[in-house]
């Protein structure tokens, strides 16, 4: 048989004031936690953009040579080939996030052999090719989004506006 003390205390729940300090300590937690997790999460949504433009123009060159034809990124992130009157959209364009912005994108051309040109360009376009952005974060708001020749894409992280530098910032 259970001795009269033990079977008190086994029963024994939690007192008003041990709730209401416990309740306290996960608020002060929470609300300490919140603005982190909400810059952690713009700034993946602004990387998971910026992958989306440099995949698409990936597509953008490996497509050109797969159909050894022309093939066009568009200012929206789109990729797409005309032929004749008819232009099929080969992706859709990049989706954006809440709270994202696609600025400054680069209009180019996949060619046959695999270089990505302005439509007037005769040689693989080096440049700024676009801006992914956010007023949502204060600093490392932006992703910049670079071309070199035609063929190597590289990004990086900027405060403000990405410049429109050669060489680029991202190699420095």
């Amino acid at each position: 048989m259970r001795d009269a003390t033990a079977v008190k205390y086994l029963y024994q729940g939690f007192t008003l004031i041990e709730l209401l300090v416990t309740l306290a300590v996960a608020a002060v937690l929470l609300a300490i936690a919140v603005p982190g997790l909400r810059s952690i999460l713009l700034s993946n949504r602004l990387a998971t953009t910026a992958n989306d433009v440099v995949n698409a123009l990936d597509l953008t060159r490996s497509e050109a040579v797969k159909r050894n034809s022309r093939v066009d990124f568009n200012a929206d992130g789109s990729v797409s080939i005309t032929a004749g009157a008819a232009t099929t959209v080969i992706a859709g364009a990049v989706a954006l996030p809440p709270n994202i912005s696609l600025g400054s994108v680069q209009a180019l051309q996949g060619t046959p052999t695999g270089f990505l040109q302005t439509a007037t360009g005769t040689g693989g376009f080096t440049g700024l090719v676009g801006d992914v952005g956010t007023s949502g974060l204060s600093s490392n708001n932006h992703r910049c989004i670079y071309l070199a020749t035609g063929v190597a894409t590289s990004t990086c992280v900027v405060s403000g506006a990405c410049p429109n530098a050669q060489p680029n910032p991202c190699s420095q």
